[in-house]
């Protein structure tokens, strides 16, 4: 939806009364913008979303000329105050969208919330931040708290990648069940491992059977390290060279508790050459990554 700033008069505002949603009927409070068509939307410009359609309540507006109200010429605040009885410092009253992404201390934890809102009576989510859902909780008058449901997801930042995204699925799914809520999963784009990171290592050794070659998938054997967001690499340690990706087998993760740490116990030179194994620290020049 584009609106030209010709066609447009920003920053209007109301306290209710006047205008309701054009879907449902329901009371509207808060800015608003009129174009040029005489439509009315949420919001104080097309910039500020989310843009709702509204509509007149009716054609007196509890005593006050509508002309006076929802005229393209704006109101000065004192004027607007005493007809209306209105706080001129009133906050924008619609959450703002604000996900918030993981931090350090997070992927230390392995797990952090991410928090949402959906729109009570349509299928329209929005990812906030936790201030925005604390309001929306407490039912802060500042905030449009009756028009939107808040909750939160634990959201599974690191570990073995596939089971990362299934514990991430299964909250969703949860979730759902629990607020009867729809197409969750769709408006998350069904990207389950959204902020995953491979716990970064290096100097690891596998003596096989562990992992493969992405390049010619042959088991690989040697030392390996775990880059946060490429994974598995061939190499003790990452390099600016080009070194070839590895990939699991049979779901193999470093963090399981079946891993056992032989690099200690492994050579230091001259690894064995099957499987494509490399000396410490090196890296393949084929199929590789950076």
């Amino acid at each position: 939806m584009y609106f030209p700033k010709s066609q447009i008069t920003s920053n209007l505002y109301t306290n209710g009364g006047e205008l309701v949603y054009a879907n449902d009927n329901t009371n509207y409070k808060g800015d608003y913008f009129k174009t040029s068509t005489n439509e009315y939307y949420s919001g104080i410009s097309p910039q500020n979303k989310p843009n709702v359609l509204l509509k007149i309540k009716s054609k007196e507006l509890s005593s006050i000329n509508e002309s006076e109200v929802l005229s393209h010429t704006l109101l000065v605040p004192s004027l607007f105050t005493q007809l209306k009885n209105i706080d001129v410092n009133f906050s924008r009253t619609l959450p703002p969208p604000s996900p918030n992404p993981p931090t350090s201390l997070d992927y230390t934890n392995g797990k952090f919330p991410r928090y949402f809102c959906k729109k009570t009576n349509q299928i329209i989510y929005l990812e906030i931040n936790k201030d925005t859902y604390d309001k929306l909780v407490k039912q802060d008058p500042s905030i449009l708290y009756q028009l939107f449901q808040p909750f939160t997801l634990t959201w599974t930042l690191i570990g073995n990648k596939e089971q990362v995204a299934k514990n991430n699925q299964n909250v969703v799914e949860k979730i759902s069940s629990s607020l009867r809520i729809q197409n969750l999963a769709e408006f998350l784009k069904m990207d389950f491992t959204k902020y995953y990171k491979y716990s970064e290592a290096s100097n690891l050794y596998t003596k096989g059977n562990e992992l493969k070659t992405v390049q010619d998938n042959k088991m690989y054997i040697g030392f390996y390290h775990i880059h946060p967001d490429k994974g598995y690499m061939v190499g003790a340690t990452h390099i600016l060279e080009p070194h070839a990706y590895l990939s699991p087998i049979n779901g193999f993760s470093y963090s399981d508790p079946s891993f056992k740490d032989t690099s200690k116990s492994s050579p230091t030179s001259n690894t064995p050459s099957t499987g494509g194994g490399m000396p410490a620290g090196g890296g393949m020049s084929g199929g590789g990554g950076y």
